[in-house]
């Protein structure tokens, strides 16, 4: 079914579109080597598509979070892994291609230059067993002369195999008001931040080798801190940025799997002439209709994150709630519409390496995708029920430059 979108949200997924079915053909080679896709990284990169979240005025797409979403639904339906694993860069891009909007600084311009050159990559990896959350995390932030020193042991390191710079998080024990969870950027230094190989062993996203990531005392000068809260709070600027891209991106990179196998899986109705069968049709019917269903939440929430709202006019959880009910809802969705998939199929979705048996392993990686399911619908269940899950703390900036795509008019359209 054709989709109706915005000029720019068209143009986004054509780029998207251009790349996939090289991307497309090598999916299962990787899935089934465990190899990360280098070969795709340098398609996205020679399309400009690694730059589409990065401001127009410095040459990169100008993408705001509802048109990178778009996109990434459409690279997705090609390979999940490379999709996820771009999508940790975009979004990094994006929120500060959104902080350069709003405060133009030489030293931004100078780093988003360098994305839109191809020589920067960003790596966002904070997370560690028991430390889901961002809440606070096991590693190590020690005050030394010009900044700190950071000791600690990541998993889930995704883009460890290609990135130049890494976003994480850290604890500074020795702050003044007590401990404080850091953020930093820095540049990847081969002798302190060092990929463990063997690390990744997966039933699904295979090709994304997100390695544990090891930091040896890794130097943070003071002025690549990018924010420090206390520990086990809720934390607004956190909602802006973190959360506030990676849910709604998350919940469409997942949707885009489930897309694929599902425009497979009508391809493959087509060639056996079961358009008839009344079973088929049934549940075709049914997987579009939760496709489209949740890619409205999805597509609606990115939109509020690009306003001001979600943290402004409201607790800084309900704001929370809303991006985490978006993605957990989107990857319910894609397990849902995949196993609607397989009973279409039949017996083919148990073939090794088919875009069936991809997708089946590699949408149930959302689910415990954080926030998880069952992180998800605790925050959500005491959000509807009025209570606290921690103490806020307000963004630094309440009000950032607007896009909010949905003022635009509705003109153009897309195959799905």
């Amino acid at each position: 079914m054709r989709r109706v979108c915005t000029e720019s949200g068209r143009r986004a997924w054509l780029l998207a579109d251009g790349v996939a079915p090289a991307i497309s053909e090598r999916a299962a080679r990787h899935d089934a080597d465990g190899t990360f896709p280098h070969q795709d990284f340098d398609d996205l990169r020679s399309a400009g598509y690694l730059a589409l979240t990065a401001p127009e005025e410095l040459g990169g797409h100008g993408a705001a979070l509802p048109e990178m979403i778009i996109a990434q639904e459409r690279l997705a339906a090609a390979s999940g892994p490379t999709a996820l694993a771009a999508n940790m860069h975009l979004s990094i891009t994006g929120q500060l291609a959104r902080r350069w909007r709003a405060a133009p600084t030489g030293r931004l311009t100078e780093l988003l230059g360098e994305v839109v050159a191809g020589r920067v990559l960003f790596a966002p990896i904070t997370a560690e067993p028991g430390h889901s959350l961002v809440r606070s995390t096991g590693s190590k932030a020690t005050r030394v002369d010009g900044g700190f020193r950071v000791r600690g042991r990541k998993v889930f390191g995704t883009n460890s195999e290609v990135m130049t710079h890494l976003v994480s998080i850290a604890l500074d024990v020795d702050h003044p008001d007590g401990p404080h969870v850091i953020g930093f950027r820095v540049p990847v230094d081969s002798e302190t931040i060092q990929p463990v190989a063997g690390t990744w062993h997966s039933g699904g996203m295979r090709a994304t080798v997100s390695q544990d990531v090891e930091l040896l005392d890794v130097f943070v000068p003071e002025d690549a801190v990018t924010f420090s809260f206390p520990e086990g709070m809720l934390d607004g600027s956190l909602l802006q940025n973190l959360w506030g891209w990676s849910m709604p991106s998350f919940g469409a990179v997942y949707l885009g799997i489930a897309r694929g196998a599902l425009t497979a899986a009508i391809a493959e109705v087509d060639r056996r002439g079961w358009q008839d069968r009344s079973g088929v049709r049934a549940l075709l019917s049914e997987a579009e209709m939760r496709q489209s269903s949740a890619w409205a939440l999805v597509s609606a929430v990115a939109e509020e994150v690009m306003g001001n709202g979600l943290w402004r006019d409201g607790t800084v959880q309900d704001g929370m709630a809303r991006v985490v009910l978006a993605k957990h809802v989107a990857t319910i969705t894609a397990v849902e519409v995949v196993d609607l998939v397989a009973r279409i199929v039949g017996s083919s979705v148990m073939r090794a390496g088919s875009v069936f048996e991809r997708a089946w392993r590699d949408v149930r990686a959302g689910t415990v995708h954080p926030y998880s399911t069952t992180d998800a619908m605790d925050l959500i269940a005491d959000t509807v029920l009025g209570r606290s899950v921690a103490a806020e703390r307000r963004p630094d900036v309440e009000t950032l430059p607007a896009q909010t795509p949905g003022a635009a008019l509705l003109t153009a359209t897309i195959p799905w």
